[in-house]
């Protein structure tokens, strides 16, 4: 929902102003406003204000708070409505104790939004700066390589690596190319109308991880258990109503059913054709054309594929690299360190050596096919990994594919097809030797994993984006404190209700849930205003995430990250990525302990 309908039931102040005595929403410029107020201007209301602040004493700099709650002001200019952004919660009926804990918890998120009290958003032992030897200068928790296993690199013999988003990074222009040679595709040769001409690719729009629903044309949003949390017809959300209407009163899809239905969108490659279907299926929504939604995403799906396997998107690229092709200032470091330590280094990918060649002499130089042992092309993954293949050699100069028969690899070859099964008895490496890193949960990891035992890590780049943003947002914050302290109240509170519950309790539980769900759901906005952050889905693990959780034993946001560990490093699991608020000292002043912030 927008954030415009997640704030104004809030909005008590503009509310008795409309004059009708009941909540009016904020019109979407003034909420536009407020909320860029929050974000960049923050600063505390006087205290003539009649919002919940007012009865909070002011915090003079000599003030002492508890050592783990840092009281450093965020964003300072000018005076925002309190109103909006203090929660008012509900009350009980019967129950004292229960509204004692509500007032104690009101009073915490007050503080919070005051700047009384900033704790931080991981324990102060976790790890979460780090110096680089290199430049000397302090790396974010966003720098790190997160683990869901135990990996260590000591017991590694050889680092694998895709090539596509995970040795290169590719700009957003990119995307924009993709885009535009696939909707002239779809004007051009399968006749569709000439005004999507006027289309252009939209990176804020979709997420990584969705899955299209081939019968109805839409994009949906799954959660772990396959649950659809929510769908967009073209660029226009899908009611509630509709949703359990379509899957038959449940929003969980049959795995049958899921199969036949739904095709996932897991690399980044497809959020062009998340963008492309949106804008083709709005576009004959809104003009009245009549269309069938699987011919339509067949033949989107289609127009994308066709960048890829024509070769333009190659060409493309090759021919502007600089445009195209992110610079990497660290990656032959990383490369020649690994190698110099000991360990072997193969490049196992789905794109032809050409291009392969090309954008490694961009990032790397022009030598540095010296630096892998292997080095595989047009692998077909995750063929690859379930096929057994003949491996084929391809000259490097020419790019023909040879028939002589392979028994060996030899140094500074280039080869393509194949198999894992086939490359593991050729060079005589057991599995559990090699760590593979990949872009592609699927594609990459999942087979490699499942069938030999490869250690696998994944790189996702939106580990960074999101982490940027989160910091870069005071409303995210504020947010993810206010979620974490209603959800600690409303633990307390099921505690202070007993074993028996009346209308009352569950009315009141009922209210607080709907409130936490206000406040995930500003969260999720700031990452993304339509589908929120690609490792959730609602208040649940997204199918992706658990999927990354699954099968990847590491991840991180680029093969950059490297850099700042030892080609020794062990790896325990460790929560991954998402910031869990430390902040006892505020819990423990909702229970009661009037001493815990001082």
């Amino acid at each position: 929902r927008s954030l415009r309908n997640l704030l104004s039931p809030r909005c008590s102040s503009e509310s008795a102003s409309s004059g009708n005595g009941e909540d009016a929403p904020l019109d979407a410029n003034t909420l536009s406003r407020k909320a860029q107020e929050f974000d960049v201007q923050r600063e505390l209301p006087s205290s003539s204000s009649s919002s919940p602040l007012s009865s909070l004493p002011p915090l003079s700099s000599s003030d002492s708070l508890h050592p783990h709650l840092d009281t450093s002001p965020l964003h300072t200019s000018r005076t925002i409505d309190s109103e909006l952004f203090v929660p008012t919660l509900p009350k009980h009926q019967t129950n004292e104790k229960v509204n004692r804990i509500l007032e104690r918890c009101q009073e915490a998120i007050a503080m919070i939004y005051s700047k009384q009290v900033d704790p931080p958003l991981k324990p102060p032992s976790s790890r979460g700066k780090f110096q680089s030897s290199e430049d000397g200068k302090e790396k974010g928790i966003e720098d790190k390589i997160f683990s869901n296993s135990n990996v260590n690199l000591g017991d590694i013999d050889v680092l694998g690596f895709d090539y596509d988003y995970t040795l290169v990074s590719y700009s957003d222009s990119l995307q924009q190319t993709i885009y535009e040679m696939a909707r002239n595709r779809l004007v051009e040769d399968m006749r569709y109308p000439t005004n999507l001409m006027q289309f252009k690719y939209d990176p804020t729009f979709a997420i990584r991880g969705l899955a299209v629903d081939m019968e109805l044309g839409w994009l949906c949003q799954l959660s772990y258990s396959s649950d659809v949390i929510l769908a967009y017809n073209g660029r226009t959300k899908v009611s509630d109503e509709k949703l359990l209407e379509a899957y038959s009163g449940t929003s969980a899809i049959p795995p049958d059913l899921r199969k036949h239905r739904l095709r996932p969108l897991n690399d980044l490659f497809s959020m062009v054709e998340a963008c492309l279907l949106a804008d083709v299926v709005d576009f004959f929504v809104k003009t009245g054309i009549p269309f069938n939604p699987r011919s339509v995403v067949e033949d989107v799906l289609k127009a994308v594929g066709s960048a890829h396997t024509s070769g333009k998107m190659h060409n493309a690229v090759l021919m502007d690299v600089e445009k195209y092709i992110e610079k990497s200032d660290h990656l032959r470091n990383i490369l020649e360190r690994f190698r110099d330590s000991g360990k072997k280094l193969w490049l196992v990918s789905n794109s032809q050596f050409w291009y392969v060649d090309g954008g490694m002499r961009h990032v790397v130089g022009d030598d540095w096919r010296e630096l892998f042992e292997v080095v595989i092309v047009g692998a077909n993954k995750p063929g690859f990994y379930t096929e057994k293949r003949p491996f084929r050699e391809v000259s490097s100069r020419t790019g023909r594919i040879k028939f002589k028969p392979i028994n060996s690899l030899e140094d500074n070859c280039v080869y393509t097809q194949g198999s894992i099964q086939e490359l593991l008895r050729i060079t005589k490496t057991p599995g559990n030797k090699v760590l593979y890193l990949g872009d592609s949960v699927f594609a990459d990891l999942v087979e490699a994993r499942r069938l030999c035992g490869i250690s696998t890590g994944a790189i996702i780049s939106e580990v960074r984006e999101e982490m940027e943003k989160q910091k870069g947002s005071a409303m995210w914050r504020y947010a993810r404190l206010t979620t974490h302290v209603l959800q600690h109240s409303f633990r307390l509170i099921q505690e202070e209700m007993g074993l028996t519950r009346n209308e009352d309790d569950e009315d009141l539980l009922d209210s607080l849930e709907e409130e936490v769900s206000r406040w995930r759901d500003i969260q999720e906005h700031v990452i993304n205003a339509n589908f929120g952050s690609i490792f959730r889905a609602g208040t649940a693990f997204s199918k992706f995430a658990s999927s990354m959780k699954r099968h990847a034993d590491l991840y991180m946001s680029s093969v950059d990250n490297l850099r700042f560990y030892s080609v020794e490093q062990r790896f325990y699991p460790d929560g991954g990525h998402e910031s869990v608020p430390f902040i006892d000292p505020l819990l423990d002043y909702i229970i009661g302990d009037d001493d815990a912030l001082t």
